[in-house]
């Protein structure tokens, strides 16, 4: 029975449909014709009992016999004897002849009806029952369900085309969510760090507005003011860039193509010892490369790799690691260094743009480096994640998708 049901679910939705026809119209045949051969049976019986001679000319003539008698032929004209008919006799005979036009309509419709009944049940249904509430799912924004339907027909193909537009519109409706959570996120960070510039600019504005018309602020003072709003007017300067950088990731596609593995490798280790070199810090670089070419977007990737390099640069107290590594359809950038490493809440907001726990001494450092990395990782199909080395200091992964 298993295997019957696997192969019903198996068939062309055509051949079910063609299937259903020929067993309807095969079994209505047969009924058909016991049906008529049962009611000309009864036709003839009644025919026998009440039949009369007429001569020929008269009218209610209906049956016609030819009778040879020698050489001549002789016509013979019978008359079915309605008037000495019982009433009984009379109903079955019109029920008889009624029988013959309309039951071979009656049985044929009714057998392809059932046909058409058990076709849906049994095929139809199911699988249209679970478009309909996934349909009504997603309408409803709805997509926590999986839509599963076995079979190989039209019906479950459907059913599975279904289920991956689900799918391809859940992670849609996911990433659409995320890319709102960050621009919130942004937006409040960026009107948060904005408030101190324009609170000093304000207050020495107004220090200037009341003292310097009256001289009671020395030439000394005032240039100091000055520098000092110069300052807070760069640093909102800074802002203005760093958020423009930060709201055009949204627009950025990965462009891939092929990259030669070894060159695109010396590049970044040319980079990495040159940067550690002015910075006073041994590099440690190394690489395991099973796949060549790369394919990557090259610019995307140097970014990252850049911009992991500058945070291990800016923490580390003696060296650095960088670490290579390409298998199958991955590419990996993990760059470690000996610093403080990251605390627990650095593990879980690093990330985060704005990120208030990343400074600097020279200038202003605004937490969009690992940000713009994560960001970056994940429109290339990858990811970026944080740890700190067992030996001491902190270590970041970056994982491409190639």
């Amino acid at each position: 029975m298993g295997a019957l049901k696997k192969w019903y679910r198996s068939i062309p939705l055509w051949c079910a449909i063609f299937l259903f026809a020929a067993a309807a119209l095969i079994a209505a045949s047969l009924i058909s014709n016991r049906v008529i051969d049962a009611a000309y049976a009864g036709i003839s019986q009644i025919n026998l009992r009440y039949m009369l001679m007429q001569q020929a000319g008269e009218d209610g003539a209906d049956t016609v016999y030819q009778s040879l008698d020698g050489e001549k032929a002789e016509l013979i004209y019978y008359k079915l004897d309605l008037d000495g008919m019982p009433d009984t006799e009379v109903r079955h005979y019109l029920m008889y002849r009624t029988t013959i036009r309309v039951a071979p309509v009656l049985i044929y419709a009714a057998f392809l009806l059932a046909a058409a009944l058990i076709l849906y049940y049994t095929k139809l249904k199911r699988p249209l029952a679970l478009l309909f509430t996934a349909a009504s799912k997603i309408s409803e924004n709805d997509f926590d369900f999986s839509l599963d339907y076995a079979g190989q027909d039209e019906m479950a193909k459907l059913c599975g085309a279904f289920e991956q537009m689900r799918a391809a519109l859940e992670e849609s409706n996911r990433r659409m969510r995320q890319m709102i959570d960050e621009r919130k996120q942004l937006n409040d960070a960026y009107t948060h760090d904005i408030r101190t510039p324009i609170a000093v600019l304000k207050g020495y504005t107004g220090i200037l507005t009341k003292f310097l018309p009256t001289g009671q602020l020395s030439p000394e003072k005032v240039l100091t003011t000055v520098t000092t709003m110069e300052s807070h007017v760069e640093r909102l300067e800074q802002f203005a860039n760093s958020m423009n950088t930060a709201q055009k990731l949204a627009d950025v596609v990965p462009q891939k193509e092929d990259i030669a593995a070894e060159d695109f490798a010396a590049t970044l280790r040319d980079s990495a010892e040159l940067l550690s070199e002015r910075h006073g810090l041994a590099c440690d670089f190394t690489e395991t490369l099973q796949t060549d070419p790369l394919y990557l977007d090259g610019r995307a990737v140097t970014q990252v790799f850049e911009n992991l390099l500058g945070n291990a640069l800016r923490y580390a107290r003696t060296r650095i690691a960088v670490h290579l590594e390409s298998a199958e359809n991955v590419f990996l950038i993990r760059i470690s260094d000996d610093g403080r490493g990251f605390t627990e809440r650095e593990l879980q907001t690093a990330v985060q743009p704005y990120y208030s726990g990343e400074t600097s001494e020279n200038g202003y450092h605004f937490g969009l480096g690992l940000y713009i990395s994560r960001t970056l990782c994940e429109k290339h199909g990858g990811s970026l994640w944080l740890e700190n080395r067992n030996a001491g200091g902190a270590m970041v992964t970056a994982q491409f998708a190639m």
